[in-house]
C-alpha cells in the first residue's frame, strides 16, 4: 500500500521563562503537536515547574513533547546535589519532587536525551506519526582559564570532549531533533557572548541525520528559521553545507501568525524525499518550486541575516539558490513496516500501539539517570505509554559521556558504495538533503530576569509540514 500524508501543524515555542499563554504573555495557536524546547522556569522551582506544566497540560493538542533547558536545574538531579543551594540557599527544592511531577501529567510527553515514536489518533487529527529525539543539553560556558563561569553555572551542560558522545546518541532514522542548545552557525547568534554560540559537533551530527525538523532555543536573539541544505556528493569534504536560507517572519510586529509552511502544497516543500518521511512518488512535480534568491555555499559561508520584516519574496525565504530543484533527487523507497531504531534507514516508526497517543521511548535511559522513561503508565484516551527500551540503543548510554572512536570517513560526503564516504549516514538515506532549523524562543529579552524597559515576547512558531498517515492492523 503507497504511503499516504496528511498536514500536520507544530507549535513551537522554548524558553518560556514562567511565562504563560494564561497570563497573557503570548498567545498559542492552535495546531496538532505542542513543541517545548527548554527553559520552562527561571530556576527551576516545584512552584515554578507546577505554574508552566499546568497551562501545558491543559492546553489543546493531541501531542505535548517538552525537553527542559539550563534554567530548570531541579530536572538535573547531579547537578542539583552539587550545586543547589547555590541558587536556593534559603529554601532548597527537592529534585524528586519536581521529576514526579512531570511524570504525573500523563499528557506530557517528557523528553530527557531520548526517542519517542509517536503516533496523533484523534479522529479528528491527522493520524500521522513521526519519530522525535529530545535532549536539554547545551554546552558549557567556560572562561579563558578554561573554568566554568558563575555566569555559566547551570544544568545539563557539556564539556566539548562530551560533545561526540552524547549527540551520537540520537538515532539516523530521527525525523524532528528537538535539542535546548542550536547547532553551530544556525540560529544561535548571542549578543552577549559576541557571536555564534551554537554547538558544532551537534551541527556535524544534523548532517547525519539529516531531519526535517531541528527545533531548540536557549538563545534568545537567535529566535527564527534557517532552511539547510546539505551537500552530500562532494568528496573528501566533512559536514560539508550547499546553502542556507532564512525565514522572514510574516507575523512580524502583525496580527499573523509566525508560520512557516513546509507543506507540499506551500510555495516551497521541504527537500526531504526518499529515505525519510517522504519518497519521492508522494512529491507532485507542480510543488517542485525552486527558491528564488541569492546562493551562499561552503559549510561555513559569511553572511547576514536578512533584516527582520524584509519581504525579499512572497514565499518568506531568502539565501537559496533558484537552481536547486528537488526533482534532482533520485527515488529511494520507504517501508512502512518500520525498523524501529535501525540507523541504517530513515523513517522507521516501530511497531503500532494498541491504542491512545502511543510513545516507544527507544533510548530511554539518560545522562543523569532519571529513569523518568523506565517505568510504564496505563494508557488512556490522552495518556502516554513509554515501553521498555530497545537493548541496542539504550546500551550506547553512559553516566560520563566519551569520545568514540569512529571512521575517518565518519561525515564525508561522496556517493555509496565509496568507501571513502559516511556510508552509514549516506547509504539508501541520499534523499534526506534538507532541515529546517528552528529556535522558537518566546524570550525575547537576553536575560530572563532583564527588567530594565520591561521584558518583551516573541510569538510562537507555527511549522505546518506534510507527515506520513500511519497504518492500522
Amino acid at each position: 500500500m503507497a504511503l499516504q500524508y496528511r498536514k500536520t501543524r507544530f507549535v513551537c515555542l522554548s524558553d518560556t521563562h514562567n511565562a504563560s499563554p494564561t497570563d497573557g504573555t503570548f498567545k498559542l495557536p492552535k495546531g496538532d503537536v505542542l513543541i517545548h524546547g527548554g527553559d520552562l522556569t527561571k530556576q527551576g522551582t516545584l512552584t515554578e515547574l507546577r505554574k508552566t506544566l499546568d497551562w501545558i497540560e491543559e492546553a489543546d493538542f493531541e501531542a505535548k513533547i517538552v525537553v527542559a533547558g539550563n534554567h530548570d536545574i531541579t530536572l538535573d538531579t547531579a547537578f542539583y546535589a552539587e550545586h543547589g543551594l547555590y541558587f536556593h540557599n534559603q529554601y532548597p527544592q527537592d529534585p524528586e519532587k519536581c521529576i514526579d511531577l512531570i511524570k504525573e501529567r500523563e499528557s506530557i510527553i517528557y523528553l530527557n536525551h531520548c526517542s519517542a515514536d509517536v503516533r496523533l489518533r484523534r479522529e479528528e487529527g491527522p493520524k500521522t506519526r513521526f519519530k522525535i529525539f529530545g535532549s536539554p543539553y547545551s554546552p558549557e560556558i567556560v572562561a579563558l582559564e578554561g573554568e566554568r563561569t558563575g555566569h555559566g553555572l547551570w544544568a545539563f551542560g557539556y564539556s566539548p570532549e562530551e560533545a561526540p558522545k552524547l549527540w551520537d546518541q540520537i538515532p539516523l532514522d530521527t525525523d524532528i531533533v528537538l535539542t535546548h542548545t542550536p547547532p553551530k552557525y544556525h540560529c544561535d547568534e548571542s549578543r552577549g557572548q559576541g557571536g555564534a554560540v551554537g554547538c558544532e559537533v551537534l551541527r556535524q551530527t544534523l548532517w547525519r541525520v539529516r531531519p526535517a525538523l531541528a527545533i531548540c532555543g536557549h538563545v534568545h536573539e537567535g529566535r527564527g528559521a534557517e532552511r539547510v541544505l546539505w551537500d552530500l556528493a562532494t568528496p573528501n569534504v566533512k559536514y560539508k553545507e550547499f546553502a542556507t536560507g532564512y525565514w522572514n517572519d510574516p507575523g512580524l510586529d502583525n496580527k499573523k501568525q509566525s508560520l512557516i509552511d513546509l507543506s507540499f502544497k506551500g510555495p516551497n516543500p521541504l527537500k526531504y524525499a526518499a529515505g525519510g518521511l517522504f519518497p519521492n512518488e508522494q512529491l507532485p512535480s507542480e510543488n517542485l518550486k525552486p527558491l528564488d534568491n541569492n546562493t551562499e555555499t561552503g559549510p561555513f559561508p559569511s553572511r547576514q541575516r536578512p533584516a527582520q520584516g524584509s519581504r525579499l519574496s512572497d514565499n518568506s525565504w531568502s539565501g537559496l539558490s533558484p537552481n536547486v530543484q528537488l526533482s534532482t533527487l533520485g527515488p529511494m523507497p520507504l517501508s512502512d513496516t518500520g525498523s524501529g531504531p535501525s540507523n541504517a534507514q530513515g523513517g522507521g516508526f516501530g511497531p503500532n500501539p494498541s491504542s491512545g497517543l502511543s510513545v516507544l521511548a527507544s533510548t530511554a535511559n539518560s545522562l543523569h539517570n532519571s529513569g523518568l522513561l523506565a517505568s510504564s503508565s496505563t494508557p488512556t484516551s490522552s495518556a502516554i505509554m513509554f515501553e521498555e527500551p530497545i537493548p541496542e540503543v539504550s546500551s550506547r548510554q553512559s553516566a560520563t559521556p566519551d569520545l568514540q572512536v569512529h571512521s575517518a570517513a565518519r561525515g564525508q560526503g561522496g556517493v555509496p558504495p565509496s568507501g571513502r564516504c559516511d556510508m552509514e549516514a549516506l547509504s539508501g538515506r541520499m534523499g534526506r538533503t534538507e532541515t529546517c532549523i528552528v529556535n522558537a524562543a518566546i524570550m525575547a529579552s537576553s536575560w530572563p530576569y532583564e527588567s530594565r524597559g520591561g521584558r518583551k515576547y516573541n510569538k510562537a512558531i507555527v511549522v505546518d509540514i506534510d507527515l506520513p498517515v500511519f497504518q492500522t492492523e
